[in-house]
């Protein structure tokens, strides 16, 4: 690895020597390349070698990603040799390194992907020229989104991962990741019309299919989804029809398609599981809302002035066993026994209770002493007596 690296460094310095002497051999353009080409080839066979026999992953995986140091070292060297304007270095001799460096990399790219190290970051050269030639595919793209969305914001949501590419400077980071995952949203965005299938979740639909399938993990498309979602729930009147739409915006997200392995921000929750929490969250609050506003109004149309209450001149002990005994005769047919017991007490108080709990008269009913099953009895006798009378 160190003579290939070594006679590869040096021909990428030659023109930046200085002082050469009349013995130096200068070679020609032609002779050049081929000795470059040439090294190139070397460091491919000796991959290629190493491959065949891969005792240690790891040993293997850590050259691999050696190379990749190495080689995008020599591009930002190139760039800055570039941005100085060396003028030993002529122009032909910048473009053909970084031609045959750049074609190297993705030779151990397509080669090695395993141990390639996606997450590091492009060299500045390479970057250049991407910018160069995306700069013109961008204004093509945007033409097509405009003809398709008719909205500038949602075109301005589409591009949002080739413009931060474009508009990049030094201090932030590309990675090759991110670099392999705007060209697969290149892809999408040319051939969106016929690629993404269509579904009525919501307004907004088909620019909200495009970003959660390119999983647009960053907090523009989190927001334009939420709001999008907000300002539609805003249309309904009620909080069941609220939380009604909610239900089906987290059925229809929950079968959106999403591509896999492929984010804006690699290592975060994807745009689509993001969304679902957030309704899912929200649906919980609505739940909330729904059974504390139910609460309110049931306590409202139950509850009943202590004026209007039927006024017993027993206590409540007896009027447990009676009501008890009105249930298990069936004079009162009721599914659950307990429903009975709430109802009940709304609608009565005695003397001694304004207020006749559920717990109460349930509790009583079913531990009555022997002097209030006396008196109960009693009543019953004296009413019996009154309708012989009638």
């Amino acid at each position: 690895m160190e003579q290939s690296n070594e006679r590869l460094e040096k021909l990428i310095n030659f023109f930046s020597k200085t002082g050469k002497t009349a013995t130096d051999f200068i070679p020609d353009e032609e002779t050049y390349k081929m000795m470059f080409i040439q090294e190139i080839t070397n460091i491919k066979n000796l991959l290629n070698r190493k491959s065949f026999n891969i005792e240690n992953h790891t040993t293997f995986g850590f050259l691999i990603q050696q190379y990749q140091v190495q080689i995008a070292e020599w591009l930002n060297h190139l760039f800055d040799v570039k941005e100085k304007e060396n003028a030993k270095y002529q122009e032909w001799v910048i473009r053909f390194i970084t031609e045959e460096l750049e074609a190297l990399l993705a030779f151990i790219y397509t080669r090695y992907q395993t141990f390639f190290n996606l997450d590091e970051k492009l060299p500045e050269i390479s970057l250049e020229q991407i910018r160069a030639s995306l700069k013109e595919r961008v204004q093509k793209l945007r033409k097509l989104l405009v003809k398709e969305f008719k909205n500038e914001a949602q075109v301005e949501l589409a591009l949002l991962p080739l413009k931060k590419i474009l508009n990049a400077n030094s201090k932030d980071k590309i990675s090759y990741r991110y670099l392999f995952y705007t060209r697969r949203i290149e892809k999408t965005l040319a051939d969106f019309i016929h690629e993404i299938p269509s579904c009525n979740c919501c307004e907004n639909e088909r620019i909200i299919e495009l970003i959660v399938l390119l999983n647009y993990n960053c907090k523009e498309a989190q927001h334009f989804i939420i709001n999008t979602i907000t300002a539609e729930l805003e249309k309904e009147d009620t909080l069941e029809s609220k939380l009604n739409r909610l239900r089906f915006y987290l059925k229809e997200f929950r079968q959106l398609g999403e591509r896999p392995k492929v984010a804006y921000k690699s290592y975060t929750p994807s745009l689509k599981e993001q969304i679902v929490g957030w309704i899912s969250e929200e649906i919980i609050y609505q739940e909330r809302r729904v059974v504390s506003s139910s609460a309110i109004f049931v306590d409202k149309e139950n509850t009943i002035a202590y004026e209007e209450k039927v006024q017993l001149t027993f206590s409540v002990e007896v009027f447990a066993i009676m009501v008890r005994a009105a249930k298990d005769n069936k004079l009162v047919m009721v599914k659950h026994a307990m429903e009975f017991f709430k109802i009940i007490p709304k609608y009565f108080s005695t003397k001694q209770a304004t207020t006749i709990s559920t717990h109460s008269l349930r509790n009583k009913s079913y531990t009555a002493e022997l002097s209030a099953k006396r008196e109960a009895i009693d009543i019953l006798h004296a009413m019996i007596k009154r309708i012989h009378e009638y």
